[in-house]
């Protein structure tokens, strides 16, 4: 689990260190930067891996672009962009070149070092014939075919580069598109749905958990059904409907709305053994009623508290009531403002609750309203 995130010229932030909880969640208005952020991670999560290009940015949930370094005004062209993430036992620094607008991909590694505690465990500066390395290849990456997979380095060098950015798309959620990414358990877009729900149903337990939540978030369900031929389909049992000769009526995931099939994304997310141990959503508030965001909230940060290995999740987000979910009072649980300088610069800050803030929730001020009333941070003067 990363404990600290430093960010130095990619994109939006010229600058930025955040100590994280497991739960992390960021607010701002559009264009503020919040997925910059997730896609710094990305970029880490990409050299972690030993290479970075349009392709492995996007196989992660990057959007396709060009424009990687900050076009500020006094912001240096030939800058680097720098990435550090540091843990308990391990860090992995990275510096890579910051790429003007229209320079083709492959990014070059300039800088790289992966610790275990006080000991180097690969330094691209230190190898004696550093001329002879790829610039464009990854030295940690490489090192890890010598280091012991129980290694703390070698765990949080892997953990990092399976890391992605989830954003669910409609038409990919009813599965009316394929997903480009799609991959165990589930899809970033949301392919795989129906396979991944049916691998939680093969499990008495998570069947049961995942049923729970739905009877408690959807008036009208009463059962799951798979379809046992052909390829994986969710079927819904609607409670009000009649049945048909014996058999329930169902619904297919046409018949269904978006909001239903995210709550089964989420719930993927949240329950699958094979769900990644870090990983980001992307406006986690997709299609959902502001009273069940709220609810899911609380129902994702539990589940992803309560999991092993210390999981560990990005969340962006614009429904106040997501706010309202969130267990602040656990400091595992963190919530950030992303904002523009008067530079235009994305600056991110914790939100940290004053006596200010606990006079107001005393007199029945909620989180979502103050952060409405931007006594918080992270809204636009609109």
């Amino acid at each position: 689990m990363i404990d600290t995130l430093r960010i130095e010229s990619f994109k939006s932030i010229t600058e930025a260190e955040l100590h994280l909880g497991q739960v992390n969640v960021f607010i701002g208005a559009n264009g503020s930067g919040k997925s910059n952020l997730l896609e710094a991670l990305a970029l880490l999560s990409a050299a972690a891996s030993g290479k970075v290009d349009q392709s492995t940015l996007v196989w992660r949930g990057c959007r396709a672009s060009g424009y990687y370094q900050p076009m500020f005004e006094g912001t240096d062209d030939d800058a680097e962009t720098s990435l550090e993430a540091s843990a308990e036992s391990s860090s992995y620094h990275v510096n890579l070149t910051s790429l003007e607008i229209g320079r083709p991909l492959p990014w070059e590694f300039k800088a790289e070092v992966l610790s275990n505690g006080k000991r180097v465990v690969a330094d691209r500066s230190r190898v004696k014939n550093r001329q002879g390395l790829d610039p464009e290849a990854g030295y940690a990456a490489l090192k890890l075919a010598e280091i012991a997979p129980d290694n703390p380095a070698s765990v949080f060098l892997k953990s990092l580069g399976a890391y992605c950015i989830y954003s669910a798309d409609t038409p990919i959620l009813h599965g009316w598109m394929q997903d480009p990414q799609e991959r165990e358990p589930i899809g970033l877009g949301g392919g795989r749905l129906a396979e991944a729900v049916g691998e939680l149903l093969a499990s008495r337990e998570q069947a049961l958990a995942l049923n729970e939540e739905f009877l408690a978030c959807v008036g009208w369900f009463s059962a799951f059904y798979l379809t046992k031929t052909g390829d994986a389909k969710m079927l819904f049992q609607d409670r009000f409907f009649r049945k048909k000769r014996g058999a329930p009526s169902v619904l297919g995931s046409n018949d269904i709305n978006e909001g239903v099939l995210y709550l089964a994304f989420l719930a993927v997310l949240g329950m699958h053994p094979r769900a990644p141990h870090l990983f980001a959503i992307e406006n986690v508030d997709h299609g959902l009623n502001p009273l069940l965001a709220k609810r899911l909230m609380t129902s994702l940060s539990g589940r992803i508290l309560s999991s092993s290995g210390k999981r560990q999740v990005f969340l962006t987000t614009h429904n106040p009531l997501v706010l309202d979910g969130l267990p602040l009072e656990d400091d595992r649980v963190r919530l950030f403002t992303v904002d523009r300088d008067n530079k235009g610069r994305s600056v991110i800050r914790r939100f940290i609750v004053t006596e200010k803030h606990r006079e107001l929730a005393a007199k029945g001020w909620t989180l979502s309203r103050m952060w409405i009333n931007k006594l918080i941070g992270g809204v636009p003067d609109v």
